[in-house]
């Protein structure tokens, strides 16, 4: 399957656009999957901590590899046994304590790779990284019920304006529902709170035609709303970058970091079935660039989901995805 190409192919600067991707998977030893990368794409592989590797100066940037970022990079499990009466710094072996750690966490929490920015046109080349991961056998998102693994995508914004941020996240409000149908999203996945759906108010808010903010307006408002990481499209790391300042005042998070791209969290990582490919999820991504670009029909679908669900008792979902399905199928 080819990588559809989005409308807007350069950045605000007149450069080519990027994107960085995120795998979560388990069943393939950090170290193998660090030495593969290097192998795939040149560069340096070094070990920061048993939690963290790095594989320096490939022919697209640096790769990071980790395990958990919030547990394991920040150590909060020594915190944890030292309320026990536990001092970590003491133990004769610390390292087969860090290892055990490591392999009882695996089997629930992923391992993950880090991409950098690969250019639009080269994406293709992560397809090889996929084929390697399968063939070593790494398990993604369907193989267990307790594995809530997910790709995530960080497409360079186009422009770096609250105009265009809005429009984005309107055509993902509007698609959200029918990319989470024709994608399949895991059960497992759907039941925790990584994903969770924008809040319906909150989508009436931010669809109205006078709706126009400047981006103060429209960070405060995300907040107000009570939006935080945990949405498919997670605005924070491009508000960080906007306008740190006021994003950080509001913040409660601890590992949001600045940087111009969408953080778009909601596909599986199905890196086990040879039917999904990274293709497939980047395509359904481009359908909201689609719709985000063309103003007279976001507006057209901005008035009719609003009139919509004004007229609507019971909710308007199903309804919704088949026009949504017409729209997609129309183009």
């Amino acid at each position: 399957m080819n990588f559809n190409i989005p409308p807007q192919q350069k950045n605000q600067d007149g450069n080519e656009r990027s994107v960085g991707f995120e795998f979560e998977f388990t069943g393939v030893e950090i170290k193998d999957a660090a030495n593969m990368i290097s192998e795939l794409y040149g560069g340096k592989v070094s070990q920061l901590s048993g939690y963290e590797y790095k594989v320096s100066d490939t022919r697209f940037g640096d790769f990071s590899l980790e395990l958990d970022a919030s547990l394991f990079l920040n150590k909060k499990y020594e915190k944890a046994l030292k309320s026990i009466g536990i001092n970590i710094d003491k133990l004769k072996n610390k390292d087969k304590l860090e290892d055990t750690l490591r392999d009882m966490a695996s089997t629930v929490v992923p391992f993950e790779i880090i991409t950098p920015p690969i250019p639009l046109p080269k994406l293709l080349h992560l397809n090889e990284l996929v084929d390697k991961l399968r063939e070593w056998k790494a398990k993604g998102t369907g193989s267990s019920f307790f594995y809530a693994f997910g790709l995530h995508l960080n497409p360079e914004v186009p422009e770096l304006t609250a105009d265009s941020i809005l429009r984005h996240l309107q055509a993902y409000v509007m698609l959200d529902g029918w990319i989470r149908k024709d994608a399949k999203i895991d059960l497992s996945r759907k039941i925790t709170p990584y994903i969770n759906e924008y809040e319906i108010d909150y989508i009436r808010h931010i669809l109205q035609p006078d709706y126009q903010p400047d981006l103060q307006t429209l960070i405060v408002d995300y907040f107000e709303f009570k939006n935080s990481r945990n949405r498919p499209l997670d605005l924070l790391p491009v508000f960080m970058f906007m306008d740190e300042e006021i994003t950080s005042s509001l913040l409660e998070e601890e590992l949001t970091s600045a940087r111009p791209t969408f953080h778009y969290r909601l596909p599986n990582c199905n890196i086990q079935d040879e039917e999904w490919s990274l293709a497939e999820e980047w395509n359904r991504w481009v359908l909201v660039e689609r719709l985000a670009k063309d103003r007279k029909a976001l507006n057209q679908y901005a008035r009719a989901f609003l009139n919509m669900d004004e007229k609507s008792v019971f909710g308007i979902k199903k309804k919704w995805i088949k026009l949504m399905d017409r729209w997609v199928n129309d183009g």
